[in-house]
């Protein structure tokens, strides 16, 4: 079976398409969404529709949630608190009817796999240190001894997190070994920050043990010109160009 992963859409139309396509070309069996697809970017409504439509299993995100129900508004800083607001204005009732109806992580996927945005222990943890890690690795074997791996999002940059292992940046492909468990985030479609303005997703080919990671580029420009015209922080055109 080979499953793609996604992560982090926020808004992006231009890049969410670009990886539409080469998922189109990829032909997985199934595409789980790790959450976010608002937020940031000038295309939330389109965004949070055809994640719908693209995806099988969806967990909700930290903006996704807030937007939906902005109670929480006080956890963000000023230029995110700014985007959510543009957000839940822009989006119609249809759309805020999907985000509302996202549910919250983790999800257990065929008894091996666990889905979540932030951390399995709690959707806003950024996974950031080795501490946040084990204790992920954790609350993974004290839910099932047979879950492997668990796909996270959040923090935007692709990485692979070995159970009392290396971590590391994805390579195009890489082995993994069916007696250890990992943490793999794809990176994010919409708003990548690893200093590589390419849109960012993976495959895993469970039959193989092998993971792929794909960087696909996508129109920057024409995302920057809509979030300018949009009337969002400039601040959220320039990173797209720096991948920050």
């Amino acid at each position: 079976m080979r499953i793609a992963v996604l992560s982090d859409v926020h808004a992006n139309r231009e890049a969410l398409r670009e990886v539409e396509l080469r998922i189109r070309d990829l032909s997985p069996d199934a595409i789980f969404n790790l959450g976010d697809a608002v937020g940031y970017n000038a295309d939330p409504d389109y965004c949070t529709r055809r994640v719908a439509e693209l995806t099988d299993l969806s967990v909700r995100g930290n903006h996704d949630k807030t937007v939906a129900d902005p109670t929480n508004l006080e956890w963000f800083n000023e230029v995110a608190r700014s985007a959510i607001l543009w957000t839940r204005q822009a989006m119609s009732a249809g759309g805020l009817e999907i985000l509302g109806s996202l549910p919250k992580g983790p999800r257990v996927v065929m008894d091996r796999y666990l889905i979540c945005h932030g951390s399995p222990m709690d959707e806003d943890l950024y996974i950031t240190r080795r501490t946040e890690a084990d204790r992920s690795f954790a609350f993974m074997n004290k839910l099932s001894r047979e879950i492997r791996i668990c796909f996270y999002g959040h923090t935007h940059v692709p990485h692979i997190i070995e159970d009392k292992g290396q971590a590391l940046i994805p390579p195009e492909r890489y082995h993994l070994d069916p007696g250890r468990r990992y943490l793999i985030n794809p990176g994010s479609v919409g708003q990548p920050r690893d200093r590589v303005p390419l849109a960012s997703f993976g495959v895993l080919d469970d039959e193989e043990m092998v993971y792929y990671h794909y960087r696909v580029p996508f129109p920057i420009e024409t995302a920057q010109r809509k979030i300018i015209a949009a009337g969002l922080p400039r601040m959220l055109a320039d990173r797209l160009a720096a991948g920050w």
